[in-house]
């Protein structure tokens, strides 16, 4: 994907190229590992395509980020109040954001895996600076768990640990708003929801032979004949947006098509997809036979 020039986050790190080795090591580390036998189920577990069907690390971030920002107030009460049942409690909370924060890194990863460029420069500040927010509040842990003389400490190493993650969210933010990173490229896309009669002929479709025509508002439909049936999705990959017709046949009766970008999987007989890190299905659309040529509407 092409790098945004019109933000702050941008301008900041777009100079950094040290943050490429980094990125390098990552990148050997969590590609090598999916490119073992039996990890593509973990894959599209850890993007969130199934069960969900929406990303995953957004989600779990929100745990994450919500469980250490109370934390942070419930050892600021503690200062205030000296209550051990207080301070209990705050402990609770920073266990249980740390264990959440463990799922938001490695689907965090996960998806990292599949920018490019200038976006995942950004991804990779944004997971360094989540690595030193998580030594420190492993360190505040390890404080707590060392006796009541050093909670003090272990409240204010917490503190700067979470100032750490604020930043870090920061660039996860530019992410998603800046980057496009797991946004839908289907979401503002304008299909036909009216019958529509498209420039093909069902005589013209060789089986599993991918054409795209672009309906009138210059929507890309993908059309293929498959066993003697002609189907019609979006060509428009949703997790980057590459093109589907240019992927190849996948799936135990090759009716996935693999996206040529970062190996989405979709099924062309429902639009749905099956592989991630797509997490979000195509645009489908019904399909019949009017004088000679083919017309869609999508459902």
């Amino acid at each position: 994907m092409s790098a945004p020039r019109n933000t702050a986050g941008h301008a900041l790190v777009h100079g950094w190229k040290w943050l490429d080795g980094f990125a390098s090591f990552f990148g050997a580390v969590v590609g090598g590992f999916y490119k073992i036998p039996g990890t593509r189920p973990i894959k599209t577990l850890l993007h969130g395509t199934w069960p969900l069907g929406h990303p995953l690390h957004p989600m779990i971030t929100d745990l994450t980020i919500g469980g250490y920002t109370a934390t942070v107030a419930v050892d600021v009460l503690y200062l205030i109040t000296r209550e051990p049942g207080v301070g209990h409690a705050a402990d609770v909370l920073i266990v249980a954001s740390f264990l959440t924060s463990l799922l938001s890194i490695v689907s965090g990863l996960t998806d990292w895996n599949s920018t490019y460029s200038e976006e995942r420069r950004t991804g990779m500040l944004h997971g360094l600076l989540m690595v030193v927010a998580s030594l420190g509040f492993i360190a505040s842990i390890w404080l707590r768990v060392a006796g009541a003389e050093q909670r003090d400490l272990a409240i204010a190493v917490g503190i700067v640990a979470w100032l750490v993650l604020i930043v870090s969210s920061y660039f996860g933010g530019e992410m998603v708003f800046g980057y496009g990173t797991e946004v839908n490229r289907q979401a503002w896309a304008t299909p036909p929801t009216k019958w529509e009669r498209l420039d093909l002929s069902e005589s013209s479709l060789d089986d599993r032979k991918p054409v795209v025509v672009k309906a009138k508002s210059g929507y890309p439909v993908f059309v293929v004949k498959l066993d003697g049936t002609v189907y019609a999705m979006g060509n428009t990959c949703t997790h980057a947006g590459g093109p589907l017709n240019e992927g190849k046949w996948v799936g135990g009766d090759r009716c996935e098509i693999e996206c040529p970008w970062h190996a989405s999987r979709f099924c062309v007989k429902d639009a749905k997809v099956h592989g991630g890190p797509a997490t979000f299905s195509e645009v489908r659309f019904e399909v019949r036979a009017a004088e000679g040529r083919i017309e869609v509407r999508a459902r």
